[in-house]
């Protein structure tokens, strides 16, 4: 009897292999030809799958290869930011004076002291709206009437500075906007613009704040084609804006938005009218900071999930790339552009994820010199799904047919709400790196890196969408 039961087992076991050897080939049937496609033809792809429960790769292609990521770079970001700060982490904005408080009258300046919080008057978050409001009220709670200095800002946390290896295209359009010791409407500044007949020079009206800091050369003209195909150009070496290319033709407010230089400006205009509005007059007096001062309050930011949540499920640049010189502040003492990708490079190596294969020189993913490979990728989405942290990180990424980048991706299909993935995008550049659950309700890590194609957005969009049904069925 034993022996019967031995061989039932011994069948049962060579058909179980048997069964998983067949699933892996179909799926690398699946890769061979999806990489194969003639679109791809002169393209640099990546391609790898994984088991997440057993750790076993089920097909690769490429899987080495170093490759630009754009956006899925935040997933590397992000998932280093929640393992070493933790999902609880808050960023504060101190509130301090170099002076006392007697007779309703702050003797000294009011200073803003940052610490690179990137969610003061967010767009993305409700608790931070208002924060100029927020201020004063606390102020009037110590019956402030007067204050003698100025209204200062103290941004000595780092230097702010743009990536060497960012293009000039981006740098100074709103996803362009680099970290600051203090943020302030996610770094970003509205133009007003008015236009008239095709092939006429445009004018700005009004720009949102009035103080941005920031000189304007208006080369915009009004054009047929019914989209914003203005960009904005200027660096950190200069206050001077150029904006070229077109806007649609007669309107009398269309909306194009820059980032900030210099945001804490937009902080202090709001701060002063919020000030004037409530009756607290400001001398200033003074405008050196001195030395011996105490602090009256503080702002805390959202938690870090909360700010995690927006960075993968929007893919906000801002978000990513301060997380990632808040990174480098906790890990070497110096919030930087260089010390944040050294603290992600340290960090990955002593969980003894294989850095060989990977270059980074921003946390967002921004720049065209970044490189990392699907299987890199693979490693850190590996580490995610098995970390105290996997809840929140798996929760912030955009869902298949229902959220963030993926809204419409998949809807309808098979793998809607069963695929969650960081997208990336740019020109010649696309990336989908997340979990696929299939049509069994095993766990896939799929990573997919995509460089110089020769199709449209639409008809790649829809290659990804089969060869990720054709994974889901296998």
């Amino acid at each position: 009897m034993n022996k019967v039961l031995l061989l039932f087992a011994f069948i049962v076991w060579g058909f179980s292999c048997t069964s998983q050897k067949t699933t892996t080939n179909k799926i690398q049937q699946f890769v061979n030809g999806f990489a194969a496609d003639s679109y791809f033809t002169g393209a640099g792809i990546g391609i790898i799958i994984k088991d997440v429960e057993k750790g076993e790769t089920l097909a690769q292609h490429n899987s080495k290869m170093a490759l630009t990521p754009a956006s899925s770079q935040k997933l590397i970001t992000t998932a280093t930011a929640l393992e070493l700060l933790g999902s609880d982490y808050r960023f504060k904005t101190i509130i301090e004076t170099d002076g006392g408080i007697e007779n309703e009258t702050l003797s000294g300046n009011l200073i803003i002291r940052g610490s690179g919080d990137p969610t003061l008057e967010s767009k993305y978050f409700d608790s931070q709206q208002n924060i100029v409001g927020r201020i004063v009220s606390e102020l009037k709670k110590r019956n402030i009437k007067l204050i003698k200095g100025d209204v200062l800002v103290d941004d000595s946390y780092f230097k702010s500075s743009i990536p060497r290896t960012w293009i000039w295209e981006d740098i100074g359009n709103y996803y362009g906007a680099v970290p600051n010791p203090i943020n302030y409407r996610d770094n970003m500044y509205t133009l007003h613009f008015k236009s008239g007949k095709a092939g006429n020079k445009t004018s700005i009206w009004k720009t949102e704040p009035k103080n941005t800091g920031l000189q304007f050369d208006n080369q915009v003209v009004s054009s047929e084609i019914n989209r914003d195909l203005a960009y904005i150009f200027g660096g950190n070496t200069s206050n001077l804006r150029r904006i070229e290319g077109s806007i649609p033709q007669n309107r009398n407010d269309f909306r194009v938005k820059g980032a900030f230089l210099h945001p804490d400006l937009a902080l202090i205009e709001d701060l002063h009218a919020e000030l004037k509005r409530n009756q607290i007059q400001v001398l200033n007096h003074s405008k050196t900071k001195k030395d011996n001062r105490y602090s009256l309050f503080g702002i805390s930011s959202p938690k870090l999930k909360d700010i995690v949540y927006w960075t993968n499920m929007k893919s906000v640049n801002l978000f990513a790339d301060q997380l990632l010189f808040e990174v480098g502040q906790k890990q070497n003492t110096k919030a930087s552009w260089h010390s944040g990708i050294e603290a992600i490079n340290d960090f990955w190596k002593l969980k003894s994820a294989d850095t060989k294969y990977q270059r980074l020189f921003d946390g967002s993913g921004l720049s065209h010199f970044n490189a990392i490979s699907a299987d890199f990728f693979s490693q850190i989405l590996m580490s995610m799904y098995h970390s105290k942290n996997s809840e929140v990180f798996l929760s912030s990424l955009p869902v298949a047919g229902k959220s963030g980048t993926l809204k419409y991706f998949g809807r309808g299909s098979r793998i809607e709400s069963n695929w969650i993935a960081k997208t990336g995008s740019m020109t010649g550049v696309r990336t989908y790196c997340g979990y696929l659950k299939n049509s069994q309700k095993e766990t896939y890590i799929v990573c997919i890196l995509i460089n110089n194609y020769n199709c449209s957005s639409k008809k790649l969009n829809n290659k990804l969408l089969h060869f990720l049904i054709n994974i889901f069925n296998s």
